[in-house]
């Protein structure tokens, strides 16, 4: 290829090739957030069934793990501002190894031949400490604390490639069929996990996630390719070289300048999302639990709720991008999870009619919600300010499936189903929690509507954003 034709303005649809490549990656980390949720059954049910023994509230810990080392070693807000500083090609490697590594340590931890593997340490692992813990469960806690500090971090390399490359032109609707692509990772992973269980057993389920983000991993030298490809046409972002130096010396206090709308919002991201991702890791086992689905029928069944959001995510996304409306469409998502929860809770109607409304509330609320905060703080912070509303939805992330678990646990009795002891757990309580965390990010969604009305025309995120 000559250089004259190297350096000919790039095509339209280059950027979308961008958005396509990056969201994979992002597709293989949202896989394996929920590998481990239609599997939910078989992992607390007995090593004798072939399942791990978990209780539900070491089930829950897995969930809580992912969000550990975000909380309490600050890494998001570290990585928000590592993203800024480093720049997108070394951030992205290094955070998508870490994703691939804690997905493999996961799958290790499960293994039945882990004392065999880990030697003289597997006794020191399982007694030394936290024994009421087994070896295994620790390290696939482990191991989900390190893919939770990658799969954040990449999330904030995601958005700032596409607040890049969609600067002002249509990103709301970028950041539609990004999560459209992403969530199609949850979407297979609750319908060919349990599957893959079935018939290649549980361990070999987890392996087979922690290779897929391998394949997902990979992409992005193919994002940092484009990326070189393009440096320097006309059509492509500044160099991010360039923007960094300039950046001014990062300070933690320069985030408490950030708007009271940024701060509504970041409290409404992070009740919706507990909301929204504990229940999703729980509502396959109480579609077994309550409405007496089999395991396989349960994972299929849950992601209606996904099938929902791949639907009608980029929808709202355009109509974002086309109208604004931005705090308008967040009010009507949080208040459409309170009649969803309770729904599914207390009554018996056909779950996937409930659990598909859900999905289109995870439609509303992230379609208008990300694209927001580009609006709201300079190009030279989004790093920062993403890892900031990352750092805040992750402990909702780190409690509330915890909490899940032990409320589900006070709630559960054995009984003797076909001569075996089952356990049978009743979620109206959890399902409870689930609504009442919906009602407080409505309120969230209603305080961020009101302060929005005070900013200038142009700068509300009511208003359409324009190129």
């Amino acid at each position: 290829m000559s250089p004259e034709t190297d350096r000919a303005p790039l095509k339209p649809y280059f950027r979308w090739l961008v958005l396509a490549i990056m969201s994979l990656i992002c597709f293989a980390q949202y896989f394996i957030y929920d590998s481990i949720t239609p599997l939910g059954t078989l992992i607390k049910s007995s090593i004798e069934q072939g399942g791990l023994g978990l209780s539900g509230s070491e089930y829950g810990l897995l969930f809580s793990a992912y969000a550990v080392a975000n909380v309490f070693l600050l890494m998001l807000l570290v990585a928000g501002v590592l993203v800024d500083k480093l720049g997108l090609k070394i951030s992205g490697i290094l955070y998508g190894f870490l994703c691939f590594m804690g997905a493999a340590l996961t799958a290790l931890g499960a293994m039945s031949s882990l004392p065999g593997l880990l030697g003289p340490a597997y006794e020191w692992l399982d007694k030394g400490f936290l024994p009421q813990w087994g070896a295994g469960l620790k390290v696939m806690l482990l191991g989900r604390a390190i893919y939770g500090v990658g799969a954040e971090a990449i999330l904030v390399v995601n958005n700032k490639v596409l607040a890049r490359w969609f600067k002002g032109k249509e990103l709301a609707f970028a950041y539609g069929l990004n999560l459209t692509i992403m969530r199609l990772g949850t979407f297979l992973a609750l319908n060919i996990q349990a599957p893959i269980a079935k018939h290649w057993g549980l361990r070999n389920a987890m392996w087979f996630a922690a290779l897929l983000m391998l394949s997902g991993f990979s992409t992005y030298f193919i994002y940092l390719w484009l990326e070189r490809k393009a440096r320097g046409r006309v059509g492509a972002p500044a160099a991010e070289g360039a923007a960094a130096g300039s950046e001014e010396k990062f300070r933690l206090k320069e985030v408490f300048t950030f708007s009271p709308s940024f701060w509504f919002i970041s409290l409404l991201c992070v009740t919706f999302y507990s909301a929204v991702f504990p229940f999703q890791a729980y509502a396959p086992d109480i579609l077994v639990q309550k409405f007496g689905y089999s395991v396989p029928l349960a994972g299929s069944i849950a992601s209606a709720l996904i099938f929902g959001t791949m639907i009608f995510t980029p929808i709202f996304g355009w109509l974002v991008d086309r109208y604004g409306k931005r705090a308008t469409l967040m009010m009507i998502g949080s208040l459409l999870l309170i009649p969803c929860h309770l729904l599914i809770g207390f009554t018996r109607v056909l779950p996937i009619l409930p659990i598909f409304a859900v999905g289109i509330a995870l439609s509303l609320v992230p379609a208008a919600l990300w694209a927001a905060i580009p609006m709201m703080v300079p190009e030279k912070r989004l790093g920062t300010a993403f890892g900031v509303i990352g750092y805040i939805q992750n402990v909702g992330l780190m409690l509330f499936p915890y909490i899940a678990g032990r409320i589900s646990d006070a709630h559960t009795v054995q009984k003797v189903i076909n001569g075996q002891s089952v356990a049978v757990v009743d979620y109206r309580s959890t399902m409870l929690m689930f609504a009442l965390l919906g009602a407080v990010g409505f309120v969230f969604s209603v305080l961020l509507k009101r302060a929005d009305t005070r900013r200038k025309e142009g700068q509300s995120i009511e208003s359409v954003m324009h190129g």
